[in-house]
């Protein structure tokens, strides 16, 4: 009953992503809110860019209907003796509803930013989308979205509202080529999805089922060549539920033999954060403003070497993949076999920057 009803929260948003985007997406043409080719931008065509608040109105839609079932269950006699598994997590829903609505409030505030620096373009000023970022990530960590392996309270707060805008931001980096940040979240979402399932996280697993849902039903129309691109609202909004979620959710488990696990997020999220990471360097380094968008992302730097764009991205999301099926194994895995995964990860990490410093040679 548990896995059906995750199966039916992914089919449910993804239903209503395939129709929410397409709103989304005849809004966009009617408002003239899209992205026209122009410097670095090597898409052909103009394309609607309000993929994102698709994206968003599908997982609040969902997450919506998937409340109003729950509390339906519990307050049902009837309900209660067919589904009795649902009428059990009613309780669980109560004492998880407070941190959910607010991480929602943090998620609707990135949304809006993200919505007016996709109609504004360059002329939207990068300070207050910091702003902005922080903010939400503040209003997370407030409603208990935070981490707890630090000493002091006082450093979990600050680690967790610089984690949750820093992750919030590497997907906005990540957002440079067709099916790219889309198809990494999806990859990163039925990750976390494998994990808090298997540990029996019944609301973190149920969430990252509705953002995978959202996302299958946007990659439809975000495939090369995209039909429309997710914009800031979208990037901003799965990078900081990406950012939030994962400090609700544990990764070790009673077996662990180690506290490595609780590296989990890193790993899972290691590609966007690895791309963010060096894109920044190679801008400060040229002594070039890191909010600028330029055409030094792996993505890119992976076509130089002569690969298409869809053989550039489907060979980061194998990245991915390589990487993130290792941190299925870290919860269970000995002492010695998790410094084995953690070296194996830094080892595919200096292969492919080898591989990316040739493209930019």
């Amino acid at each position: 009953m548990r896995y059906l009803t995750y199966l039916t929260a992914f089919g449910a948003t993804l239903a209503a992503a395939l129709l929410f985007v397409r709103l989304a997406m005849a809004l966009a043409v009617k408002w003239d809110i899209q992205d026209h080719p122009a410097g670095r931008k090597d898409h052909a065509r103009v394309t609607p860019l309000l993929g994102g608040l698709g994206i968003f109105a599908a997982f609040t839609t969902a997450l919506a209907l998937g409340i109003g079932v729950l509390c339906w269950s519990g307050g049902s006699a009837a309900a209660a003796t067919r589904f009795p598994m649902l009428a059990r997590q009613l309780p669980l829903l109560h004492a998880v509803l407070p941190k959910l609505l607010m991480i929602m409030t943090g998620a609707a505030i990135l949304v809006v930013v993200g919505l007016i620096d996709d109609i504004r373009g360059i002329t939207f000023p990068p300070a207050i989308k910091f702003v902005a970022q922080l903010a939400a990530a503040a209003i997370a960590v407030a409603g208990g979205a935070r981490s707890s392996f630090l000493p002091l309270p006082w450093l979990d707060i600050l680690f967790s509202v610089f984690w949750i805008a820093a992750i919030s931001n590497v997907f906005n980096f990540l957002d440079n080529m067709d099916g790219l940040s889309a198809g990494i979240a999806l990859i990163c979402g039925l990750l976390f999805f494998w994990l808090t399932a298997s540990q029996g996280q019944y609301f973190s697993a149920l969430l990252f089922a509705l953002l995978c849902g959202a996302l299958v039903g946007f990659l439809r129309y975000n495939i090369h060549p995209a039909r429309v691109f997710m914009g800031d609202a979208g990037s901003l909004f799965i990078g900081y539920l990406f950012g939030a979620l994962s400090l609700t959710s544990s990764y070790v488990v009673a077996g662990s033999a180690s506290l490595i696990p609780a590296i989990i997020p890193v790993i899972v999220l290691g590609v966007p954060i690895y791309d963010a990471a060096t894109v920044i360097l190679i801008r400060i380094r040229e002594r070039r403003p890191v909010y600028v968008g330029d055409r030094c992302h792996i993505s890119h730097r992976l076509l130089r070497l002569g690969l298409s764009r869809n053989q550039a991205v489907v060979f980061v999301l194998m990245i991915c993949i390589a990487i993130g099926m290792s941190a299925l194994l870290l919860p269970y895995l000995s002492l010695r076999l998790s410094i084995l995964v953690l070296l194996q990860t830094i080892l595919i990490y200096v292969i492919l920057t080898l591989l990316i410093r040739a493209g930019r040679k």
